[in-house]
């Protein structure tokens, strides 16, 4: 009896120890811990662990519809979860291992995370010995959010049995989210940072499928988290445009996770390099001094820029009158016209410290950029021009101005065509100019306006000298009846300024725009004719014109467009049109690349290209050689250009580079000729 009831009881350990193979001890541990709004659960690739063997565990989370939880870095706001494991002496439990993140907008900010569910993995290794069962427990702290976060804490733990490892229920989910762990990049890859820009370029055959591509980094102050990211993506290679953080995090190296979708497929990679700052700036070898005479000889050199020509006329009529007065009255003239030169270029560099140093990138000529200011030079030109041609006199309303063309012997004239050559040569960067306005506007104020001040010098001391030497105008004819003609024939450059800045006008802003800044000039026209026409009529008839013009003139300024139009076309689109991510990826390709700084507005800029760029043989050079061939097209305000313009101290155009396959760029001179720009790129490898 007492045999039979011993072989019952070993019959029922040996079946209680069967069916533990198949309901182990970790059915009844305490693997899931559930707040409400949440839920956890502890999980492993088997219930069994051997001797010195790497063991995969997960904590699942899952999540109330809506509800999420972080990543690592959450990004603008959130803390990703902890885990404080507790293991068996010898026992070792990895980090995190993270699968990739998800983009969660939570405006205005950008969090990463995970959305309704989640599972974070952890290896875990056994030691050589140990004892049989194995507890592992975890203490677990993260946030679930929506509308509000909530912090939440919990434990959960399970009992493995030792042995090899066999496969469960749970084997195949917990490989599936570790291919989504990161993994290294598979082919080379490069950082860079570029003005406040960080470029990440990548060799990868097929980059045309990628859909997506974004990264997150895994610590905080590197990137502007809410900012989009530029994907450009050619046929072996792509590149993303990083704009940097706010407050920037002291750092020499970039690490965190890329994401790509490719035909539908998401792929993560883990990246983790040094950051290359672009160091080249010509400035650092140029002091003040030098500085200062770059800018007086720019400013000489600046009366030759075509930009200048259609003042020179003014001024021409100008010197022609009163070389035939006192020369005290001359010398008088030269000093005030100076005076207005160099107040103008002091209020304008005033102006460009200002807003520079409240963090507008503008720069040598920016006022072009504005449609309002180009539409007001067209109303300017066309005024000076019917002023030029016919002969209105206008009343002392517009006093100041008509003494600009009408009476050259008054001061004031001198003054406001001093004023007026800065504004039209401002388009224009002479030789010397560009390292000399580039070091101004990375100055102290004063230091700033001292350069600003020799480049005013500069411009106005031909006329100075004129004005003290008047003999210099000896040779010039006698004024007569040939003046009357030559003032007419100076309209004609007035006209074509008005033209040239309407064609300008049109890169800014849609052709309805343009059409009704013509229409207001037209309207002026109309003014000024009835102006002329009525200025020896009785005095109620000329009051009612003058009234008539001024409304005229009024309906004109309010005709004015006031922004650039964002629909119409750019040149952003074209297929050589710059961008600073392109030419990153081109220099990551080791491709030789002619990048050419310009603007609509800049009529050195299309001298230059008309007599060099455009040249067939040149085109032929550069197509011969491979030489890739880039426009930034500065005619509107481009935030990018500008700062790329300030990297190699210019803040105007035109600038020209000349990239190497490897090496730094060859700048090139502002003014160009066909045999000058050939020689070049005959001698770049």
């Amino acid at each position: 009896m007492k045999k039979l009831y011993t072989n019952r009881l070993n019959l029922r350990l040996a079946l209680v120890l069967f069916l533990i193979c198949f309901f182990p001890l970790s059915t009844l541990s305490n693997s899931n811990f559930n707040t409400g709004q949440s839920s956890v659960t502890l999980l492993t690739e088997s219930n069994q662990i051997g001797s010195e063997e790497t063991l995969l565990v997960g904590l699942e989370f899952k999540l109330s519809p809506g509800w999420h939880t972080y990543w690592e870095n959450p990004g603008d706001s959130g803390e990703g979860a902890s885990i404080k494991w507790n293991l068996p002496s010898g026992f070792k439990a990895s980090t995190i291992l993270w699968p990739g993140p998800e983009r969660i907008p939570v405006e205005p900010l950008m969090t990463y995370g995970y959305e309704d569910k989640a599972l974070l993995l952890t290896e875990i290794k056994s030691p050589k010995e140990f004892s049989n069962p194995v507890k592992i427990s975890a203490k677990i702290n993260w946030l679930t959010c929506k509308d509000i976060c909530i912090p939440q804490e919990g434990q959960v733990d399970m009992t493995l049995i030792k042995g090899p490892k066999v496969a469960n229920q749970f084997t195949s989910k917990l490989k599936e989210i570790a291919s989504t762990v990161p993994k290294n990049f598979p082919s080379p890859y490069r950082v860079s940072v570029i003005n406040e820009k960080i470029f990440l370029q990548f060799e990868k055959e097929g980059s045309r499928n990628i859909s997506e591509a974004y990264f997150f980094p895994s610590e905080y102050g590197l990137i502007n988290y809410a900012a989009d990211q530029k994907l450009e993506k050619n046929d072996n290679s792509f590149s993303l445009e990083l704009s940097s953080a706010e407050v920037q995090l002291k750092t020499n190296t970039l690490k965190g996770v890329l994401k790509l979708k490719v035909d539908g497929i998401k792929e993560f990679y883990a990246l983790d390099l040094p950051l290359e700052k672009n160091t080249n700036n010509p400035l650092i070898s140029i002091s003040l001094l030098t500085g200062i005479i770059f800018a007086f000889l720019g400013g000489i050199i600046l009366n030759a820029m075509p930009c200048v020509f259609p003042i020179l006329s003014i001024k021409i009529l100008s010197f022609i009158e009163q070389s035939q007065g006192s020369k005290e009255k001359l010398f008088h003239h030269g000093l005030v016209f100076s005076a207005g030169v160099l107040t103008t270029f002091l209020a304008v560099s005033a102006l460009l410290i200002f807003l520079r140093a409240s963090g507008e990138a503008i720069g040598w000529g920016y006022q072009l950029q504005s449609p309002w200011v180009v539409s007001l030079l067209i109303y300017l030109f066309v005024v000076i021009g019917i002023v030029f041609m016919g002969n209105i006199v206008l009343g002392s309303s517009f006093g100041n101005f008509g003494t600009l063309v009408q009476n050259q012997k008054d001061l004031a004239s001198s003054f406001f065509t001093g004023v007026l050559a800065v504004i039209v040569a401002s388009p224009c960067t002479a030789p010397f100019m560009g390292p000399a306005l580039g070091l101004a506007l990375l100055q102290p104020g004063l230091q700033s306006i001292v350069i600003f001040l020799a480049l005013g010098i500069g411009f106005s001391l031909p006329y100075l000298i004129l004005s003290i030497y008047p003999q210099l105008l000896s040779k010039l004819p006698k004024p007569g009846e040939w003046m009357q003609t030559l003032k007419q024939i100076m309209a004609f450059p007035m006209w074509a300024s008005a033209l040239w800045l309407a064609w300008v006008l049109s890169s800014q802003v849609d052709m309805q725009s343009v059409f009704a800044v013509l229409l207001g000039a037209l309207l002026i026209a109309l003014g000024l004719w009835l102006l002329e026409k009525t200025q020896n009529s009785a005095s109620i008839l000329r009051r009612l014109t003058l009234i008539f013009s001024l409304g005229l003139m009024i309906f004109s300024i309010w005709l004015l467009p006031i922004t650039s139009d964002n629909n119409s076309p750019n040149l952003k689109n074209e297929e050589n049109a710059f961008s600073a991510q392109k030419l990153s990826s081109l220099r990551s390709e080791q491709r030789m690349v002619f990048l050419n700084f310009t603007a609509d507005w800049c009529i050195t800029c299309k001298v230059n290209e008309a007599i060099a760029l455009d040249q067939d043989k040149v085109k032929k050079v550069l197509d011969e050689k491979n030489i890739i061939y880039l426009k930034a097209d500065w005619t509107r305000k481009d935030p990018e250009i500008a700062s790329m313009l300030a990297s190699y101290g210019r803040t105007g155009v035109p600038l020209y580079l000349l990239f190497p396959s490897q090496g730094d760029p060859i700048i090139l001179p502002e003014l160009l000729t066909e045999d000058l720009l050939l020689d070049f790129l005959k001698e770049i490898n």
